[in-house]
């Protein structure tokens, strides 16, 4: 046993000592660590690479919260789409401006608007046209707030496709015939089919497109007379108004603070006269004053609210209409 037991110390010492030797031909194989000439690598780094080689301002370090602008899928070519677009809006100013719920549920009641309108050509070219002028510009510019909105709103992988599709029905629906009933009709079909849950054709569309070329004043100024002295106003008339209507009261005021959002752009008629985006920007803060006191369930502060977008609205029509 004891014999059995120096020969099991020796096989271990054996061991070691091979492994020390392995590990010492294998440090003998290692290359040695270059050295460097400093005159030579003075020519090549710089000393401080931020005085000496850095010009300008640095540029400002992202908090760890920040993240990147989220992508949304475009309508051409199946790639990407910032969501800033027209007019080079920034990400996430519509955020704060209208609810993915609100254009949701403008879209739907368009929807059902247009299939009324649509339904015959006699009908369309006796008057349904000026209805299908002002419901498709909506629709076009909604469309575009979708395709710049960062928030989960439906309908974003074609929505600069129908924007342009709405864009182009309204234009044409300014006078009824036969030939802008058709293109009408089909687009009201299309908008159908989206609404239903199903597809779109996409179409190359421009994501840079302006104002000008997505929707028409005249068209939205009726909405906005239609927003406010049909619904806002009389909605917050009195606190039994306001209680039995809050939730039409939010949609409208949200309605009326976008499309004062989108006076305000570039490519816009009049986007460039001060006093005009003054009263558009007016007319935007006090909508969005009706939405907090929505939230807050103040229905005094809702209805003087309201008074400023009223009062902002008979400003800009004594200075344009």
């Amino acid at each position: 046993m004891r014999q059995f037991g120096l020969v099991l110390v020796v096989g271990i010492m054996a061991t070691l000592v091979s492994d020390r030797n392995l590990n010492a031909q294998q440090a003998e194989r290692r290359a040695e660590a270059p050295e460097f000439n400093n005159t030579t690598t003075s020519i090549i780094f710089f000393k401080d690479v931020f005085a000496e080689a850095l010009q300008g301002e640095r540029p400002q370090i992202l908090s760890e919260n920040r993240q990147a602008p989220a992508m949304s899928p475009g309508s051409s070519g199946g790639g990407m789409q910032s969501p800033a677009a027209a007019g080079g809006g920034n990400a996430g100013e519509w955020a704060d401006i209208i609810s993915p719920t609100t254009i949701q549920d403008e879209v739907k009641r368009l929807n059902n608007q247009l299939l009324e309108t649509v339904q015959n050509v006699r009908k369309f070219n006796g008057g349904g046209f000026e209805e299908a002028r002002r419901d498709f510009t909506e629709l076009a510019m909604l469309f575009e707030i979708i395709a710049e909105h960062d928030g989960d709103v439906r309908w974003k992988e074609y929505a600069l496709s129908a924007r342009d599709g709405f864009a182009r029905a309204g234009f044409n629906s300014k006078v009824g015939t036969d030939n802008s009933f058709k293109e009408a009709k089909l687009r009201s079909e299309d908008l159908e089919q989206l609404v239903r849950g199903g597809s779109l054709d996409t179409r190359e569309a421009d994501p840079k497109a302006t104002w000008d070329e997505i929707a028409d004043r005249p068209p939205l100024m009726q909405r906005l007379e239609i927003a406010y002295q049909k619904r806002l106003k009389p909605m917050t008339a009195s606190e039994s108004e306001f209680k039995s209507n809050i939730e039409d009261i939010l949609h409208e005021a949200e309605i009326i603070a976008a499309i004062g959002h989108a006076m305000q752009k570039e490519g816009f008629e009049y986007y460039d006269d001060d006093d005009y985006v003054g009263f558009s920007q007016q007319m935007q803060e006090a909508a969005l004053k009706v939405v907090k006191a929505v939230k807050e369930n103040n229905a005094d502060a809702a209805r003087t609210a309201a008074g400023e977008v009223g009062q902002s609205c008979t400003l800009c029509h004594e200075s344009y209409r």
